[in-house]
């Protein structure tokens, strides 16, 4: 995760060098855009965004989650895409870079560190957005969710004062997680309990450490209530 840090701090810092539309900053659950705008990229600079999709059967659900240094929006460099995301909203205090896709292209072209930067950012981004589509029809929940955690922590967490391990840099609650991994409350409820339970979590309502993360990604692993 070490790397995941190192390449968030050098594209924030290439990022923060150049001239934004705007530098904005929101309250919790703020709708960045309503609709995808052509031309606009975004940049996170601290929080979390929530990008949202339409379903088949018109349900609005969250396509991803994304913290800091996470790029969304019109992405630079990228082809015409079939799918976008529909809406952008806020997850907890959030501030947030708004940039001229051109422009933050020819600033790329200039900077080979720039370049080198953006491109981790985009193969972390698109691996979690692999791993979510092999999951979404084919993954035990149980995986589901120690892969959303897991995934979560790649943008932000700091040692934990109560337990060992890793504090959780987002909070959310058990209704916000169930809607990320697409299952009831009350079943990703009861398996963040047997988590708990298994010594990998340790949470309250103020709080959730992810108590080992090796631990969490053997869960992943695991072929076990396949």
């Amino acid at each position: 995760m070490k790397d995941s840090d190192d390449a968030r701090s050098r594209f924030l810092a290439s990022v923060s060098k150049l001239q934004p539309i705007s530098l904005r900053s929101f309250t919790h659950r703020k709708v960045v855009y309503a609709s995808f705008l052509p031309g606009k990229t975004y940049v996170v600079r601290s929080g979390y965004v929530r990008l949202l999709a339409i379903g088949e059967g018109g349900n609005q659900f969250t396509r991803m989650l994304l913290g800091k240094g996470a790029i969304f929006g019109d992405l630079p460099f990228s082809p015409a895409m079939s799918m976008k995301e529909d809406s952008a909203m806020t997850s907890g205090a959030t501030s947030i870079f708004e940039f001229h896709r051109q422009e933050l292209e020819a600033a790329v072209r200039r900077d080979d560190a720039f370049c080198e930067a953006l491109l981790e950012v985009y193969g972390r981004q698109l691996g979690i957005l692999d791993r979510r589509v092999q999951w979404q029809f084919t993954v035990p929940l149980r995986r589901r969710v120690a892969m959303i955690l897991l995934d979560l922590m790649e943008f932000g967490r700091s040692p934990c004062p109560h337990h060992g391990g890793f504090l959780m840099d987002i909070r959310m609650t058990h209704e916000e997680l169930a809607e990320l991994v697409g299952a009831a409350r009350q079943v990703v409820t009861a398996i963040l309990n047997d988590l708990r339970a298994d010594g990998l979590l340790s949470y309250t309502r103020t709080y959730l450490c992810v108590c080992s993360p090796v631990a969490l990604a053997q869960v992943i692993q695991s072929k076990e209530n396949e």
